[in-house]
């Protein structure tokens, strides 16, 4: 029935650290202990033979690994028209501990070679969103735009009667009911072009796009970015209200492609960037130093030297497995 006090705890707090918990004087003393982890990522090529997909996890790739490749590779060709032939090459992000446990992260290079022909994506972060860019440094990200607000659709595109002038005419966008002081979120990354108050639409604001696209929220009760912001898909551009011609807080939005207002329902987005300077420099360093990393290189066994005689043994094996 007598309390017994702890001598002694240890636990693995992350993968590269240790915590050990000592009695030391009648106190618990804190130790924590770094444990050394291999970054090297992991590099997996191979012949694509009668299916790339099966060829890959023969060699080793992870399903959710492959999953991605095809994806992005399928942004640049059919996945059918890769012959057999072919060389798959992949690099995914990989950790490997001291102790001997290993962590798989994201796909990080999808590369494939086709003869004399060679394409090479590398995943690259730009404004916080991660995109495929080619080894030139062209982008490209394709999907769908993304819903301003969220509420309930109270008027589509297309011909109604006007709830205030009374007579039938072209509805340009999408109303959206929702309650006043409602985040509205950029529907795609892109530049603010105008931002202010805007005759019947109130408080307004537009964002150029690549492409040619443009999109256009009004009656907003406030205005949360400026002209010529640099916005991101999903970031906060203002709060719904009924500023202008409005019946009700809601938001009204457009979507203008060639100088003409569209159904925002009909468009998949496409973003296209181009890396240049500094930005460009770092891309190509990057992929230049993975280029470098050998197949299979960060699955060799850790080793550390039992003394000084065999340390220079060592050192060209560990050389081997550093990142370049």
């Amino acid at each position: 029935t007598v309390a017994r006090p702890v001598d002694h705890i240890a636990f693995r707090a992350r993968f590269d650290l240790k915590i050990e918990l000592d009695r030391v004087d009648g106190s618990l003393r804190v130790n924590p202990i770094q444990i050394a982890v291999d970054d090297t990522p992991l590099r997996i090529r191979g012949r694509v033979g009668a299916s790339l997909y099966r060829s890959a996890r023969a060699a080793g790739a992870p399903p959710s690994a492959i999953q991605e490749y095809l994806r992005a590779i399928g942004t640049q060709m059919s996945i059918n028209d890769i012959g057999s032939d072919a060389t798959f090459d992949l690099i995914v992000e990989h950790r490997r501990a001291e102790t001997g446990e290993t962590e798989m992260g994201r796909l990080i290079y999808a590369g494939v070679e086709r003869g004399d022909r060679k394409t090479q994506l590398l995943r690259w972060s730009v404004a916080g969103t991660d995109q495929w860019f080619e080894a030139s440094g062209v982008g490209r990200s394709t999907g769908e735009m993304l819903m301003p607000v969220n509420g309930r659709l109270t008027s589509p595109f297309g011909y109604r009667r006007h709830p205030i002038l009374g007579y039938r005419r072209l509805h340009t966008g999408l109303d959206i009911a929702a309650g006043h002081g409602t985040p509205i979120r950029a529907a795609a990354s892109g530049t603010v072009n105008y931002s202010g108050r805007n005759g019947g639409y109130g408080n307004y604001v537009r964002i150029a796009h690549s492409g040619g696209i443009q999109t256009a929220y009004a009656h907003m009760s406030r205005i949360a970015v400026s002209s010529g912001t640099r916005v991101t898909q999903g970031q906060v551009i203002g709060y719904v209200g009924s500023t202008g011609m409005s019946t009700g807080p809601h938001l009204h939005y457009e979507m203008i492609r060639g100088g003409q207002k569209i159904d925002p329902r009909s468009v998949r987005y496409i973003e296209n960037a181009q890396l240049s300077g500094p930005e460009l420099q770092r891309f190509r360093s990057t992929l230049a130093g993975l280029m470098q990393v050998e197949p299979g290189a960060a699955l060799a066994r850790r080793e550390r030297p039992r003394d000084l005689d065999t340390a220079s043994a060592d050192q060209p094996r560990r050389a081997d497995r550093s990142r370049s």
